[in-house]
């Protein structure tokens, strides 16, 4: 099975951001469906059962506080020239957010899951596939619009263990385990 750990975003943010797939909903722009918008902590990738048990264990030794996240602004990965991912960006809280992903990380690689580079708050909004240096600069055009935008403020207060199953239409994610914040 197909697994992630996130934080997922609630309604009012999923609903601000979702707005901006109307920008980015072009040929060579897959955006991501409104209910699928998170921020993912870590993914692991093709995970065989038997080792489901000893994630969510794991996961479940994490001790992290609730706190409170923003998002304001857009971004890419890599950079401008070779558009790849388009996101929402975390301002406040984005330092208890990467602390949360690193215990995650640390539990992780307990388990012999590879170490990420450094983790960058967001939240992928679209994934570029193949476009035109043209709708690549009005792309890019857009999104500067949203540099300072905000798109809400809400409270962090679980992390899910997620089964992502690819199909033709979409992802569609489930979540295996919930995992409270105190």
């Amino acid at each position: 099975m197909r697994l992630f750990v996130a934080v997922d975003l609630n309604e009012e943010i999923r609903e601000n951001i979702f707005g901006l797939s109307k920008i980015l909903g072009v040929r060579g722009v897959k955006t991501v469906e409104r209910e699928n918008l998170h921020i993912t902590l870590k993914f692991l990738g093709e995970v065989h059962d038997s080792k489901k048990d000893r994630i969510i264990s794991a996961l479940d030794e994490i001790e992290f506080e609730k706190f409170r996240i923003n998002f304001k602004g857009v971004g890419y990965f890599p950079n401008a020239s070779r558009l790849r991912v388009i996101w929402v960006g975390v301002e406040n809280g984005a330092k208890e957010l990467e602390t949360l992903a690193n215990l995650v990380e640390d539990k992780m690689a307990e388990l012999k899951f590879k170490k990420e580079r450094r983790f960058v708050p967001h939240a992928t909004i679209a994934r570029v596939k193949r476009i035109d240096s043209s709708m690549r600069s009005r792309i890019l055009k857009q999104l500067a619009e949203f540099k300072n935008e905000e798109f809400g403020e809400m409270e962090v207060g679980h992390f899910s263990l997620k089964k992502s199953t690819l199909t033709p239409f979409g992802p569609i994610y489930e979540d295996v385990k919930i995992f409270e914040l105190k």
